[in-house]
C-alpha cells in the first residue's frame, strides 16, 4: 500500500502518467521549458505545471486556496513514485475525498484525472513559473 517513514512524509505506490507524453514532447519540439493548465477536483482548483527538471519531467501541483503544493519527478518513462509529506497527502484527502480516511488510491485517481484532462496542444496552455 504505503509506506509512512519517520520524517512524516508518505510514500505512495508508484504509477505511470503517460498521457502527459503528447504534451511533454510537443513542449521539447517547440523548445518550450514549462506548460501549465487548471483542474477542477473535490471543489478545488489545482495549477498544473509540467516542466522539463534537471532529471527529467516534473509536474508540480497546487491549491493556492488551500495551502498544497507538491512536486513530483518523473522518470523519461513518466514512472512516478509520490512523496508527500504527511500534512499535504491528508489536506489533498480532505480536499478530494472529505469525511473519508486519506487513502493512496484517493491521490492516485487524482492524478490520473489530471492526466487524463491535460492539453495535448500548447496552446490550450499557458507558462508556469517554475
Amino acid at each position: 500500500m504505503f509506506t509512512a517513514d519517520r520524517f512524516r512524509t508518505v510514500t505512495l505506490p508508484p504509477l505511470v502518467l503517460g498521457g502527459l507524453r503528447p504534451l511533454h514532447r510537443q513542449m521539447i519540439r517547440s523548445n518550450v521549458t514549462s506548460a501549465s493548465f487548471e483542474h477542477d477536483a473535490g471543489g478545488a482548483v489545482f495549477e498544473i505545471c509540467l516542466t522539463e527538471g534537471q532529471h527529467g519531467p516534473e509536474l508540480l501541483v497546487r491549491s493556492r486556496s488551500h495551502g498544497i503544493a507538491f512536486t513530483l519527478a518523473m522518470t523519461t518513462h513518466f514512472r512516478v513514485a509520490p512523496v508527500l509529506s504527511d500534512d499535504t497527502y491528508r489536506r489533498l484527502c480532505e480536499i478530494l475525498a472529505p469525511g473519508e480516511e486519506p487513502a493512496p488510491d484517493v491521490v492516485a485517481s487524482f492524478l490520473q484525472s489530471v492526466v487524463a484532462q491535460s492539453p495535448a496542444v500548447l496552446s490550450r496552455t499557458h507558462s508556469c513559473a517554475a
